[in-house]
């Protein structure tokens, strides 16, 4: 088996062309021919078109060659320490459906999914549109290079080095990444923005690096699938990016401290059964139109929803904006459940929420008397008001301590 650190010097010379073959000399001075090195197997654009199992063969610095946008529509196995390398726009597009996809490298015999040419953005990358299989796997594995155009020409677009397509209506997609690295792509890494609650999609022990974007694009209603096991940072833009697809949270869910901050495109709407934690460290950039809406519309609804912002002394909770101007901020509505901002900094937030028109509120807006407790928690650069109440008994259910306010407008405001 090709241990992977000489692997990938031979693969390394292979795809530049500088491959040359010697002689070795043993310590009495005898010549000894190295093994004989043979070139990648090139696979035919229908080769996935049943099952297949790719394996490692120590004499090929590179194991198989596709120059094309093949279809996977078999199982497919790779095995540990396969190296494939693409052509310019070729790629993988899986559609096996119940069909098992299968990458299993180890620690030190990783697969690794390369392009013929060692340049950001020079092939396609994998792209699931139908990957049911509960067992869907890529476990140590690295995909280099990849991401130079969309897999779909239509919306919506799908990009990146590894995309999901986004399903309803049909069995969902499964894939599980662990001890995947990520890297030198020719936009962002992972493309996970349609993808539904109902999705068996797990990752772990990522390295999302050199990409020429942002490390991922999610769902809020997926946001909670990346954690603290993985690093997404060395990026050109170093944002796990949560986009307005797919924007209700209707289940627990918790957002850990990552090495990059988090950002927000539009409205996260936290409804009926959605209960959104915040881990203390976390830092969330918004976009102008971006804001948490922790709200049902009904009072039964209301209790069964909330919003906690856990952070430390040590570790505060940053809510601000994109551009360092503004974006919308909190809207609590109906929730009597047990909502918590603690040790948090909230600054540039100006109350405006398009869903119901409301402009230039507060950074915290609350309707029906929401239950809010906040402490040790910074408001700054605050234009309008900090709280605002559209409540027949205004902060009825509000609890503040050791809050600081730095150029802010009001502190309490009543429509």
């Amino acid at each position: 088996m090709k241990n992977y650190f000489k692997s990938a010097h031979l693969v390394m010379m292979f795809l530049c062309g500088t491959l040359v073959f010697t002689s070795c000399s043993t310590d009495d001075g005898i010549s000894d021919p190295v093994d004989v090195i043979l070139p990648p197997i090139a696979l035919d654009c229908d080769y996935f078109s049943e099952d297949r199992v790719l394996e490692n063969d120590p004499q090929r610095p590179v194991d198989y060659v596709i120059s094309c946008y093949a279809n996977v529509e078999g199982s497919l196995s790779i095995e540990a320490g396969v190296v494939i390398a693409f052509e310019n726009h070729a790629g993988l597009r899986v559609a096996s459906e119940n069909k098992l996809f299968d990458v299993r490298g180890t620690a030190t015999e990783p697969v690794i999914f390369t392009g013929t040419a060692q340049q950001n953005g020079f092939w396609r990358g994998l792209y699931f549109t139908e990957a049911h299989n509960l067992n869907n796997t890529i476990e140590h594995a690295i995909i280099e290079y990849a991401g130079s155009q969309p897999f779909t020409e239509m919306s919506p677009v799908y990009e990146g080095s590894l995309a999901i397509r986004g399903v309803s209506g049909t069995p969902p997609q499964a894939l599980t990444l662990n001890h995947v690295e990520i890297s030198k792509g020719g936009s962002f890494g992972l493309d996970f923005h349609r993808i539904e609650t109902n999705a068996t999609v797990a990752t772990s022990n990522l390295i999302i690096t050199e990409n020429n974007g942002v490390p991922a694009k999610v769902t809020p209603s997926m946001t909670h699938i990346f954690n603290n096991t993985s690093t997404y940072s060395g990026n050109a833009s170093d944002f796990l990016n949560i986009v307005s697809d797919h924007y209700e949270i209707e289940a627990p869910r918790t957002w850990q401290n990552l090495d990059v901050p988090y950002l927000v495109d539009r409205r996260v709407h936290i409804r009926h059964g959605g209960h959104l934690t915040i881990e203390a460290g976390s830092e969330l950039y918004f976009e102008p139109e971006a804001y948490l809406q922790p709200y049902d519309g009904s009072t039964d609804g209301g209790n069964e929803l909330s919003l906690k912002i856990l952070g430390t002394a040590a570790n505060p909770v940053l809510l601000t904006a994109a551009n360092g101007t503004n974006w919308g901020g909190l809207f609590f509505g109906f929730t009597q459940q047990n909502n918590v901002i603690s040790h948090a900094i909230i600054e540039n937030a100006k109350g405006d929420f398009p869903v119901g028109n409301h402009t230039n509120t507060g950074a915290i807006y609350m309707h029906a008397t929401p239950v809010l407790s906040v402490d040790n928690t910074i408001f700054r650069d605050i234009p309008n008001c900090v709280f605002y109440d559209y409540s027949t008994s205004p902060f009825e259910n509000l609890s503040t301590s050791n809050l600081v306010f730095e150029n802010v407008g009001e502190v309490l405001c009543e429509a």
